[in-house]
């Protein structure tokens, strides 16, 4: 078989058959084997006999006629403790002598819980089971659950819809049959107090492993530990163990080996790399050290790993005094396993209310041009008109009046000057006042050295302006309108962010979206709810708001990068970009376009400088300047905008469509039995070409533009047209009349 890191292994399968007698609750023994020479040991498992006079019998509508059925949810374990990851499993029990063509997926509500997505076993035929006298077909979704809060919680009620295959009329057709199925409660207890500082929510039963990849390292290299945790629990969301003594060491961030589809099993491993460098002479690499609860004990309990003997070398790197330039790196390809974590403080739930356009800052250099080509025009016709000679020289003296020096006296004596020589034969309240206090202030011997007043010398200086100039005030006050601060994050006792950090990731991502308009989320709301919807296990619904937040903010680089990763993961059918042009994406595509217009107006400016002779040394410095950068910013903006990956290309953002489901599959025609085009995983982007009832036919962005139908429920717009509902798990569509 192929496992989850690309290789192949050989699968070796021993099937038993087990029966009881007597219903209750039983525990099947682990079981050991002998592979190469190493004893290999399975985990217990836990089964849950019941009794069948006590399940419910219903009935279902096929064709016009009742047919019995039962269908209930079932755990082995009906008071969990708060995060602690039990199975869950949906019992389909229809009649042997009904054809069932596609047994579906349920579609179920939760309270308080978080639910990996039920599938039907499709490892062996539907099992055999007689029930009340008559003959059935048995098929088992199993699955597993956590607990989200204390107290009551429950999964359901749900509805399966069953496709059936009926002779009416001795024509075939095909029959739907819908099942609906009760509620399962559980009753959550607490975990108990107590806990030990370096408990990290991990739940279950587990060993710990730690090896080193080497233990012989020069100084100053890093030394990689490879951790390993296996056992029974919420492997899921388990975190790195940490050293017991850290102190010496530079700790890196652990890298997490991606869990696949075996996140939705109770058993198994998960890893983690940790770089670790020691900041000193280190004899061994430290012990390290993992707590956690225990549901069978109920208690905490606490690993520990043995100490690594380590040898540190001398460095082989050159002496200090060696100046040879190191040699350069390549650029590093991205090796992520999980997705960037929510936004722990982001900016604003809701976008700013005020929305400029997107070109006003052009008003800026379009004001500067328009003021230099005024001044070209105002020289051209102020040299054709005859200057006054007494207007430019009282203007002169004027200018002298105001660079006169602080002292009292000195100024008034600069300023009854200018009053005797030009407004000497106005009859002017003010012209008397200012005269008088001048006689009374510049002759006087103590006001030599006294300082005048700032408040004194600007309504002198404001009264001398109003009566020797003509007021010709041409200003235009641009005030710009007080924008509206961002919503503050929601406070009180329960948030959207302790929701998600409690992984309560369904009530998260409602509390988020519902904050406000749709229109009007932040980027930074978009991509948390993208998080909390990869995280409840809907990588379809992720993709959709990763990419609504770009389309918010097209730079939003968290958001393009969690959408890489979740791309590469799933095989999803997308635009394909280069490395660079990701590199490109730090910077909106609006933001490159605006380069290109700064260009253009950078070399009208620059041109206007010289053409208006400007003889300012400053002024004519920055029209060189603007000259000069002018064309090579014009040019970059214009291969930016070029070479950006923009997915408009392939269909505006109105047209565009993500695929939610977990695959879905593309037919020829707007029907369940129609020929099958092609199978298309999560996440994938398509065009929307038509609708037809409960069908949407698109075009993928494949090279080969693939298209055809597929469900409505398939797919969802970028652009919704109407609020949207908070993401949720969907099933993936089925192929033939067999689950994909």
């Amino acid at each position: 078989r192929l496992a989850s890191d690309g290789s192949r292994r050989v699968e070796l399968v021993f099937r038993y058959a087990i029966s009881s007698y007597e219903k209750g609750h039983y525990t099947i023994p682990a079981a050991e084997l002998i592979v190469d020479g190493e004893k290999v040991r399975t985990e217990p498992q836990e089964i849950e006999i019941l009794d069948d006079m006590a399940l419910q019998r219903q009935e279902a509508q096929v064709g016009g006629r009742p047919v019995p059925y039962y269908a209930f949810f079932q755990t082995t374990k009906t008071t969990p403790f708060i995060g602690e990851k039990v199975p869950v499993e949906l019992k389909v029990y229809f009649p042997y002598n009904q054809q069932v063509q596609d047994w579906g997926i349920p579609d179920f509500e939760r309270d308080g819980v978080s639910v990996w997505r039920f599938k039907p076993l499709q490892s062996y035929s539907p099992g055999a089971a007689k029930l009340g006298g008559r003959d059935y077909s048995s098929v088992s979704y199993p699955s597993t659950l956590s607990a989200n809060r204390e107290g009551k919680v429950k999964i359901g009620p749900a509805t399966l819809r069953l496709q059936t295959f009926q002779l009416t009329s001795g024509r075939p057709s095909d029959e739907p049959a819908n099942l609906e199925i009760q509620p399962l409660e559980l009753n959550v207890r607490p975990l108990p107090p107590g806990a030990p500082e370096n408990f990290q929510n991990a739940i279950g039963s587990f060993k710990l492993d730690v090896s080193a990849g080497e233990t012989e390292i020069h100084e100053g290299d890093p030394v990689s530990v490879t951790i390993v945790v296996r056992g029974t629990g919420n492997l899921d969301i388990i975190q790195a163990p940490k050293p017991l003594d850290g102190d010496g060491w530079k700790l890196y961030d652990a890298i997490p080996n991606q869990r696949g589809e075996e996140r939705a099993e109770m058993s198994g491993v998960v890893s983690f790399t940790q770089l670790m460098r020691p900041l000193r002479t280190q004899s061994n690499i430290p012990a390290f050290t993992f707590v956690y609860f225990n549901p069978a004990t109920e208690k905490y309990e606490t690993l520990l790993s043995d100490a690594i003997p380590l040898r540190v070398l001398p460095s082989t790197n050159p002496p200090a005094g060696n100046l040879t330039a190191p040699k350069a790196l390549p650029m590093p390809l991205e090796q992520m396993t999980d997705i960037l974590e929510a936004i722990p403080n982001p900016k604003g739930l809701l976008g700013s209310s005020l929305h400029l356009p997107p070109g006003a800052w052009q008003i800026i250099p379009a004001l500067i041009v328009a003021a230099l080509l005024a001044r070209m025009v105002l020289s051209q016709i102020s040299s054709r008109v005859r200057k006054d000679p007494d207007a430019i020289a009282r203007a002169k003296e004027l200018r002298e009046v105001e660079r006169a020096p602080d002292e009292r006296a000195a100024f008034y004596r600069a300023a009854g000057h200018f009053v005797e020589r030009w407004l000497g034969d106005k009859k002017d309240p003010d012209v008397t006042a200012l005269l008088t206090r001048r006689d009374e202030i510049a002759f006087r011997p103590e006001s030599a050295t006294m300082k005048i007043d700032r408040s004194e010398r600007g309504q002198v200086l404001s009264t001398l302006k109003k009566l020797a100039l003509p007021l010709i005030a041409a200003s235009l006050l641009l005030t710009p309108g007080r924008v509206k601060a961002d919503d503050a994050p929601a406070t009180g006792p329960d948030t959207p962010q302790k929701a998600y950090q409690e992984s309560r990731y369904p009530e998260a991502a409602k509390m988020w979206l519902e904050s406000g308009p749709f229109d009007r989320l932040s980027s930074d709301t978009l991509f948390n709810i993208g998080n909390a919807a990869y995280r409840l296990g809907a990588p379809g619904e992720a993709a959709l708001y990763y990419r609504r937040a770009l389309a918010r903010d097209g730079a939003h680089a968290e958001a393009r990068q969690n959408l890489r990763f979740l791309e590469r993961k799933f095989g999803s059918v997308t635009v394909q970009s280069a490395d660079y042009q990701h590199f490109i994406a730090k910077l909106s595509l609006p933001a490159w376009r605006n380069m290109i217009w700064a260009g253009g107006w950078l070399i009208v400016i620059g041109l206007l400088v010289f053409a208006a002779g400007i003889r300012a040394p400053a002024l004519r410095f920055a029209g060189v300047m603007a000259l000069s950068f002018g064309p090579l910013v014009g040019a970059l903006g214009g291969i930016g905008s070029h070479y950006y990956p923009d997915d408009a290309r392939f269909a505006p953002l109105a047209e565009q469509m993500v695929v939610v489901s977990e695959q879905a599959v593309v037919r020829t025609d707007a029907a369940r039995n129609s020929p099958q085009v092609i199978t298309v995983p999560a996440g994938s982007l398509c065009r929307l070409v038509s609708r037809s009832g409960d069908w949407t036919y698109v075009e993928f962005a494949s090279d080969a533009k693939s298209r055809g139908w597929v469900a409505r429920t398939d797919v969802e717009p970028l652009i919704p047209t109407s609020p949207p509902e908070p993401p949720k798990v969907h099933p993936h569509t089925t192929l033939e009349g067999n689950n994909a």
